[in-house]
Parts: structure tokens; sequence; C-alpha cells
């Protein structure tokens, strides 16, 4: 079974199964819960709601042995199933269950028609080029960069700096209808070179532009 190891914001590892899910269980905390939802489409933090499932469900799983099938903890928790998926958009087995810590193996032993639930693909919602980038300028939001970055693996996700150059970006683009230089962006943002490559692993031009909604030219 391949496994891989991931850090969140305070760097502590956490091994994860071949699936993406928190193996051995044991690890869960709630730095974890807050790090997986934001790679599972939660990009303005865990709120009360939230962590209301999270906390039904772990205490299903670690006092009962179980997980509930999704009606059953609709029920239990006077929710409608159209609002759990809007709290947690990658599905409840794959993005409940894996934020609360249940591990795949758990959900395939105690009931394997747990695991069949599709993968969803956090998309966005605007038109894009075959390439990726935004089709329009002004259909940008803050949703569509996050899903960018979500693709970079960032460890904190984006931060008051990432957002300094996604601002001053649009701000460029809005007012010139071109893109700065690397360099000038550099310059503006007091950013060296590693600095920015560090913030945008995807490069430039198909990290921090395309983040910014930016056309691609060439």
């Amino acid at each position: 079974m391949r496994r891989k190891s991931i850090q969140f914001a305070d760097g502590k590892s956490y091994t994860l199964d071949e699936h993406g899910f928190l193996d051995p269980p044991e690890q869960w905390d709630e730095p974890f819960a807050e790090g997986m939802a934001r790679l599972q489409g939660i990009f303005d933090g865990l709120t009360e709601e939230h962590w209301n499932i999270i906390r039904y469900l772990r205490n299903k799983f670690l006092e009962e042995h179980t997980v509930p099938v999704v009606v059953y903890a609709c029920a239990d928790n006077n929710i409608r199933l159209n609002k759990l998926k809007e709290l947690f958009p990658t599905g409840y087995h794959r993005g409940a269950c894996r934020i609360a810590g249940i591990n795949y193996e758990f959900m395939y032993n105690s009931n394997i028609w747990l695991t069949y639930e599709s993968h969803k693909i956090l998309e966005a919602e605007q038109k894009l080029t075959p390439a990726g980038f935004l089709e329009d300028f002004d259909q940008w939001n803050e949703r569509f960069a996050h899903l960018m970055a979500n693709e970079w693996n960032l460890p904190h996700g984006l931060t008051d700096k990432h957002w300094e150059v996604i601002k001053y970006l649009r701000d460029y683009y809005r007012v010139h209808k071109n893109i700065p230089t690397v360099y000038e962006t550099c310059r503006i943002n007091n950013l060296s070179l590693d600095e920015l490559i560090e913030l945008f692993p995807a490069g430039y031009r198909r990290g921090a532009c395309k983040a910014a909604g930016l056309p691609f030219f060439g």
C-alpha cells in the first residue's frame, strides 16, 4: 500500500493511505481537520455547522465503531442533504468523513458501499480556456484563486502575501490591459524571483497570473 505524508499550517506531518485518508486515524486533531478542509474546497475555514457534522462523525466512529449512511447523518443532525453538500463540496464520505479522520479501510470493512461514492472534483463555475485560464477577467472571484492554488498543495493555502500579488496583478491589468513583467511584479511587491516562485510554484504566468484571472497570451 502506497502511503504519503502531508503537512499543514503548524508544520505537523500526517500519514495518509493510498486513497488520501488519514491512516492510522489516531493521528487526527483539529489542525488536521482545518488543513484537510481547505483541500476539500472549504476555503473560508470550518464553521460551527461543519464542526457539528465532524464531531458527530468522530463520535460515531470512536464510540459506536460505525459510520452512518448519509441519510441517517442528515436526519440525526436535522440537516437537508443539499445543505450537507453545500458544507462539504467533495461529498459526504470523501469530504466530511475524510476531514473527520475516518480511514478508508474502516469504511470499506464496515460497509463497502460507503467507499463507492464517486470522487467529486472541485471545479470553477466560470468558463475556462483549453489551457485552464479564465475566459472573462470580470468573472474572477476569490474562490477561483483558491481552486487554482489548491493544485499547488500549499501548506498554508493562500496567505496575505499571495493576495497582495494577486491584487496587484488584477489592478495592473484592469488599468493597462496588459500583464506586468515578472521583474516589475517582484519589485512592486518587494519579492525576489525565488520568493515569488515559492509563493506560486506553478510559475508566474501559469501560477500567479492564472490565479489572478489574467488571460494567457501566447
